[in-house]
């Protein structure tokens, strides 16, 4: 006799640590975690992004890493950059960013159409996020770049966010 048992879950993202490197010449981004509820296991990102220059060509890289077993993240398991305008017009262009960005847009103040200019926010607990199943309970790093797009490509500001994911029963 055989029995087959089905276990629904999902996987929750739980942002530890997140680190931010501007160009203040073009922007000043700002990012905190803080912990909440009773046993303080709870997590919400709070984001804040103030563009000095009106940007009219974005490049965004995403780059999701898993650390090596000594702990570093040194291979990216994702890697893509695209025309973050491109994008806000035709978001099925990635994917992986839809997922992300679908998520942040309703907890926030996002871009919807270039150029960027003026403050964008969110403030989010990345619980609405619904991510694949393949991927692994784990560690990991999600790297955010921004980059004003050619002729110039220079550094608008990187977000470098360190958490775990974890499968959770549904």
């Amino acid at each position: 006799m055989f029995t087959l048992f089905c276990f629904h879950s999902q996987l929750i993202v739980h942002i530890k640590k997140v680190e931010i490197v501007n160009n203040y010449k073009i922007a000043n981004a700002s990012a905190q975690i803080r912990r909440y509820g009773p046993s303080m296991r709870n997590y919400v990102a709070d984001f804040r992004v103030d563009l000095l220059q009106t940007i009219a060509n974005v490049m965004v890289n995403t780059v999701y890493y898993v650390p090596n077993l000594a702990g570093k993240y040194e291979k990216a398991f994702y890697n893509r950059t695209i025309n973050f305008c491109t994008y806000l017009r035709q978001p099925l262009t990635d994917r992986v960013l839809k997922m992300v960005y679908g998520n942040l847009i309703q907890q926030g103040n996002l871009p919807k159409r270039c150029p960027l200019t003026g403050t964008y926010t969110f403030n989010t607990s990345f619980d609405g996020l619904n991510l694949p199943g393949f991927l692994p309970e784990s560690s990991f790093r999600f790297d955010l770049n921004f980059h004003r797009g050619p002729p110039k490509n220079e550094l608008v500001f990187n977000g470098y966010w360190y958490g775990e994911l974890r499968r959770v029963s549904s």
